[in-house]
């Protein structure tokens, strides 16, 4: 099924207003400018604005709200399904011996180039990309220690 982009954008700028206005009674740290409620502030802002304008898109392209596109096997749905959660626990599994950066890597390249019927090239460049992003948002920005696993020796 393909959801218009109004629908869609509507529902994201709902999120996102959702989410600012929770995180407006989150509590602030003494002596900092910035509290808990920052960070869900900031994403809930981005979801409105991207929403709002992912919905005038939408609205200026003036198609149905929902089109039938075909099925989709209930087989593939569940291995789908199977393979997010498998990852999910492998990592939280992993991560201790393996580390982030090679157990993200060889996650997202695994499951990026399944997903998208072996485009294994496409995968790596992703997984690359993506990883090294994460890595810098939390690990250097946000200053969230990401687990190396064997890496520590080698890079300590």
């Amino acid at each position: 099924m393909r959801i218009n982009d109004l629908v869609l954008g509507l529902v994201m700028a709902l999120l996102g207003a959702i989410t600012v206005l929770a995180s407006r009674d989150f509590y602030t740290l003494p002596r900092q400018d910035f509290g808990a409620g920052t960070f869900p502030t900031l994403i809930g802002s981005l979801l409105i604005v991207l929403g709002l304008l992912l919905a005038l898109r939408g609205w200026l392209r003036r198609g149905p709200l929902f089109v039938w596109q075909g099925t989709v096997a209930p087989s593939r749905t569940l291995i789908c399904l199977g393979a997010v959660v498998a990852a999910v626990s492998g990592y939280v599994w992993l991560t201790p011996l393996l580390g982030f950066p090679v157990l993200a890597m060889a996650m997202l390249t695994v499951l990026i180039g399944w997903l998208s019927r072996g485009r294994w090239g496409l995968a790596v460049a992703v997984a690359a990309v993506v990883t090294l992003l994460i890595w810098l948002g939390f690990a250097m920005l946000l200053h969230v220690p990401l687990d190396l696993g064997f890496l520590e020796g080698v890079i300590y």
